[in-house]
């Protein structure tokens, strides 16, 4: 038979492990979150850099950028 004091045990570790658990899984969540938040940084940055670049073709002349592409044909 267990004592008193040897029931008090088990349950705080069963407290004891079931915390765990939560932490690890809080722990697990919040790194994917920082990982799509960092994914989508590098999205919207890329975006960014696209539109600018577009802006920047977009201004150009028509031969301005007959001239440009032609200058990317391989030699």
């Amino acid at each position: 038979m267990f004592t008193w004091p040897e029931i008090v045990l088990y349950i705080l570790k069963i407290a004891n492990a079931i915390l765990g658990e939560y932490q690890n899984e809080q722990a697990y969540k919040a790194g994917t979150d920082a990982a799509i938040a960092k994914e989508a940084a590098a999205i919207l940055a890329k975006t960014k850099a696209m539109q600018q670049v577009r802006d920047e073709v977009n201004a150009l002349t028509d031969e301005a950028v007959d001239n440009a592409l032609r200058d990317l044909e391989p030699k």
